[in-house]
């Protein structure tokens, strides 16, 4: 996988790209869209994303595929809130685990986009 997009839409928003994602399909053009995963409110991105998980995405991405028991010392944080940050970065998609048990960061490129039209 290459790039994800992080980005806040309102549900109006959200529901008129996938109403074009699906004009576009319908017409034959089967180019893949960047994944994305949104946000409905600013607020959200940053409850979400803080600058821990943003720390700890970084630094699996430098790593490689890491055993999780070991992640708290690459991070410099204890075990119970880096367990946490790693099933909630999961849930979202933006870490994943290998067959051996690794977890590791599948993007090369994870990218917030926010717009101050879009962002309350």
């Amino acid at each position: 996988m290459d790039e994800v997009i992080l980005a806040v839409r309102t549900h109006e928003a959200f529901h008129d790209e996938i109403m074009a994602a699906a004009r576009r399909i319908d017409a034959g053009d089967m180019t893949p869209n960047t994944p994305q995963i949104i946000f409905h409110s600013i607020e959200n991105l940053w409850r979400t994303m803080t600058p821990e998980r943003w720390a700890m995405l970084r630094s699996l991405q430098e790593s490689g595929a890491i055993q999780p028991d070991a992640l708290p010392g690459l991070v410099g944080r204890e075990a119970a809130p880096v367990a946490q940050d790693v099933e909630n970065l999961k849930q979202l998609g933006l870490i994943e685990t290998d067959e051996e048990g690794r977890v590791f960061v599948p993007w090369s490129k994870i990218t917030a986009e926010v717009s101050i039209a879009n962002a309350a």
